[in-house]
């Protein structure tokens, strides 16, 4: 109740306040006002101020005050959130929103001098203290001789002039009249003298002081050598120079014997230090070009720090020649010489640092200098020193176009310099053939830990910059290369630094620049040869063949030359492996197709010694040493290289071995018409020949629409987008390798590729013990024949024509299949069959399992393949 009592009263003010509305004065709009007011108060659904938000946007009015250059307005917001921050309450951040709610542009409108009318004013401000009310109770304001000019010029030793004031030089006259005779002045005294011939007298006069030595007395403090202005900044000038100076030292030190006139000495020095810290570093630079360069790249930069110099005594020339030649009434200050000479000296510091760190860094590369500009570059940009940056900027691309002469040559004519040991490529010293001109001809230089050796800011241009050259040099064997106009066409290499915007990165200025010269000479050369490798040397035409000898898309040529092969192993044919043989089934095969003279087929001799049983038996035996060469063009080898070939091999060898194994099921029709029930070893046997043809059927399947195929049409149409032959070669290298890990034949599933060869043994032994059953059976039927033959009467059945070939083979076939056969052990039947199911079930799970293993631990794009692949072959074994 209290509560409620409290938020109406409250209710009641605020409408007083607000709406101007008393109980008094219009009693029915008040209470209606109360009402509604009261109504919304107590069932309002707002939360508190979020503190979060509002601490927020009172940091980035702090952060937008010091972007606009207000540092002293943060600062005064920030001490006093620091202060708020010590005595708030949970109140603080309503109130804080509210002020940031009723706020009118802050940024703009605030002003640091409107915190003084929060103070309160003094009552009664004390008057302030004057000087000249001190000097007229002091009586200083009639003390004359107090304010008079005090010569400053005596002499005096360098530490006793650190600790004491300048004192005149001592005088055997002390007297009253002598001290006022020598501050006293004559209006002659403020005459100038006019300029005009002057003898030689005057010239001596004038350069006295430096023959002139300090008097070393024991008794008399050690004088300094007095100067005056003009002649410490004609001293000055001389320096900056590089000619020899009274006031410096051989080693470029400032002199401690000399004394400017009407200057204290601490004054005077730190002007000399200013001096010789701009002497020292223009001396840097005069040194380093003084130095012989046999290097033109080295050269090109000490004659545009040469330039620079130049244009730089040319200024202290006309320097010289104002102060020699007087036109005009003006005072003569080191001071203002030195801020005279600063915006011409700032840009030189920064050139002289690049300098100094150059002489640091002991056994650089010749283009170092060029990465010490390119970063200081970048370094000036981002402290905002404007003038320097440009300088720096400007003298970069002047010697980088010293830089790009070799790469112009490589890029444009596919040559190297003679003796260049600066460019990063390299030739092989020996020649190579054609087809292995663009992997072993040419080199990319790389630096002992194996950094490229080449500027940073080039290093990731320089594969183009690379590939650019190759296209070149191929184009040159193909007699496609015609020297053109593109030369006085490509786009400028230098940058005017004074037109480029201070806001885009230096390393963008430059990216820019190179970028659109490089494009108009890597675009021309690669696409040129890339006209040339699909038009002329028909690059989809041998990629095609590839696909259709190692990849078998065309079945019905495959299986021509497959069964061929498998026939001849099935009869036990010595002379399977006759490579002429094998050749002429090949081309047999895939006449019409492909020009039977690029067509090869041999075996390897470690497996023409192997024993024909084995063969028959195993398909690791005979069918991976079956290797088939495709011969392909000399600039398409440069595309399909011998990796990727040997790649299209282990594809092969799998896919041949698949077939034997789906050949060696398929091939004997099971006569089963006069069978008028089947026994447990047939149902047996026909479980398990269902599973292999699944398998075998699932798997061909699994590797013509999920791998080749949609890995076949990604990479012709990358193939046909490739800008460059690299580009082509790495499509190439990738879409081998993916069609490696698709068919399971990367390492990392050996395993699970030794459990699926395995299986397609199990095919084979499964044929093998049928066939022995078989034989089993025909000898027991011909055995009861013979006896009941011998036993009956009647006369024997005429027997069917026969060749003597065709007995002959027989025979000999059915004696070689028993040798086979009887390898094995001698167990029954149906113990064999429940072995070579346990034996497949038990591969079967193996294979499954790993796909699915592997495939959740791997990355990469073949693992969903390998989940699927997996999926659909338990779904099918479950059914069977």
């Amino acid at each position: 109740m209290a509560f409620a009592a409290q938020l109406s009263s409250l209710t009641e003010e605020l409408i007083e306040v607000i709406a101007s509305t008393t109980a008094q004065t219009d009693r029915v709009r008040f209470d209606t006002l109360r009402e509604s007011s009261l109504r919304k108060l107590r069932q309002h659904s707002f939360l508190r101020a979020n503190q979060f938000e509002v601490y927020s946007a009172l940091d980035g009015y702090e952060e937008r005050f010091r972007v606009l250059n207000r540092d002293w307005t943060a600062d005064a917001l920030r001490s006093r959130l620091d202060a708020l921050a010590e005595c708030s309450n949970k109140w603080t951040p309503d109130v804080l929103d509210l002020l940031l709610k009723l706020a009118d542009q802050p940024v703009q409108k605030s002003k640091l001098g409107d915190l003084e009318l929060l103070k309160d004013p003094e009552d009664d401000p004390e008057p302030r203290l004057k000087w000249s009310d001190i000097a007229r109770e002091e009586g200083w304001d009639k003390d004359r001789e107090l304010w008079r000019n005090v010569d400053f010029g005596g002499y005096s030793s360098e530490d006793e002039y650190d600790h004491e004031s300048d004192a005149s030089a001592p005088s055997e006259d002390t007297s009253l009249s002598s001290i006022e005779a020598r501050y006293r002045k004559q209006p002659t005294d403020y005459l100038e003298r006019t300029q005009g011939q002057l003898d030689l007298n005057e010239i001596r006069k004038s350069q006295a002081w430096r023959m002139r030595k300090p008097v070393i007395n024991s008794t008399i403090p050690s004088q300094k050598i007095i100067i005056t202005q003009i002649q410490a900044i004609r001293e000055i000038l001389f320096m900056l120079s590089g000619l020899q100076s009274s006031l410096f030292d051989s080693q470029g030190r400032p002199s401690l014997d000399i004394q400017l006139t009407y200057a204290s000495w601490q004054i005077f020095r730190s002007l000399l230090v200013s001096a010789n810290d701009a002497g020292w570093r223009i001396s840097l630079l005069r040194q380093y070009v003084k130095r012989k360069q046999q290097i033109p790249l080295l050269q090109a930069f000490q004659a545009a720090i040469e330039d620079r110099l130049r244009t730089f005594d040319n200024i202290i020339a006309s320097m010289q020649a104002h102060y020699a030649s007087i036109s005009h009434d003006f005072v003569a200050s080191i001071m203002k010489l030195l801020n005279d000479l600063d915006p011409h000296l700032h840009p030189l510091r920064a050139l002289a640092d690049i300098i100094e760190k150059l002489e640091k860094s002991n056994n650089s590369q010749p283009f170092h200098y060029l990465e010490l500009l390119f970063g200081s570059a970048e370094a000036l940009q981002l402290e905002g020193d404007e003038v320097a940056y440009r300088f720096v900027g400007q003298l970069f691309f002047e010697c980088f176009a010293i830089y790009l002469q070799p790469i112009r040559c490589w890029m444009e004519d596919g040559e190297l310099i003679d003796g260049d040991k600066v460019f990063f490529i390299s030739r092989s010293p020996v020649d190579v053939s054609w087809s292995q001109a663009w992997v072993d001809q040419f080199k990319l230089k790389k630096t002992p830990q194996g950094v490229l050796f080449a500027p940073c800011f080039l290093q990731p241009a320089a594969s183009r910059i690379f590939t650019t050259g190759k296209s070149i040099v191929i184009l040159k064997l193909l007699g496609k290369h015609s020297v053109t106009q593109e030369k006085a066409l490509e786009p400028a290499t230098q940058v005017d630094m004074g037109a480029v915007s201070g806001l885009v990165p230096f390393s963008e200025v430059f990216r820019g620049m190179f970028d659109q010269w490089m494009q108009s000479k890597h675009h021309a050369a690669s696409t040129t040869l890339k006209q040339t490798l699909f038009q002329t040397y028909n690059l989809s035409s041998d990629l095609d063949m590839l696909q259709h000898i190692y990849l078998m898309s065309d079945g019905s040529r495959s299986s021509q030359f497959a069964n061929a092969v498998f026939n001849n192993i099935d009869i036990f044919n010595l002379n399977w492996h006759d490579r002429f043989n094998l050749t002429e089934i090949a081309r047999e095969a895939f006449d019409g197709l492909i020009e039977p003279h690029r067509l090869d087929v041999s075996v390897l001799r470690s497996s023409s010694t192997s024993d024909i049983k084995d063969v028959r038996r195993t398909i690791r035996e005979g069918l991976p040493s079956i290797c088939i060469t495709y011969r392909l063009p000399w600039l398409s080898r440069i595309v399909l290289t011998d990796e990727s070939l040997a790649q299209y091999q282990l594809v092969f060898t799998f896919l041949l071995q698949l077939r034997r194994s789906s050949h060696v099921l398929t091939r004997h029709r099971i006569i089963s018409d006069s069978i008028a029930y089947t026994t447990a070893e047939q149902e047996l046997f026909y479980s398990i020949r269902s599973k292999l043809l699944w398998f075998c059927n699932t798997l061909q399947s699994y590797l013509s629409t999920l791998v080749l195929d949609p890995l076949v049409t990604k990479f012709v149409e990358e193939m046909r987008e490739a800008e460059d032959i690299d580009q082509m070669i790495t499509s190439h290298s990738a879409f081998s390798r993916q069609m490696l890990d698709g068919a399971c034949l990367g390492r990392k599933l050996d395993p699970i590729r030794e459990a699926i060869l395995d299986i397609f043994d199990l095919a084979i032994r499964l044929r093998d013990v049928r066939q022995m059953e078989l034989e089993r059976e025909a000898q027991e039927t011909q055995e009861l024949s013979r006896l009941s033959v011998m036993s009956s009467p009647r006369k024997a059945s005429p027997q069917r024509y026969i060749k003597a070939s065709e007995e002959e083979d027989d025979t000999f076939l059915g004696e070689q299949e028993k040798s086979v056969m009887m390898q094995h052990e001698e167990i029954s039947y149906h113990k064999a069959l429940s072995e070579i199911r346990s034996d497949l079930d038990r591969h079967l799970k193996f294979v499954c399992g790993g796909l699915r293993g592997v495939s959740r631990a791997s990355t990469i794009e073949a693992a969903s393949k390998w989940d699927i692949l997996a999926e659909t072959l338990e779904l099918g074994i479950r059914g069977l």
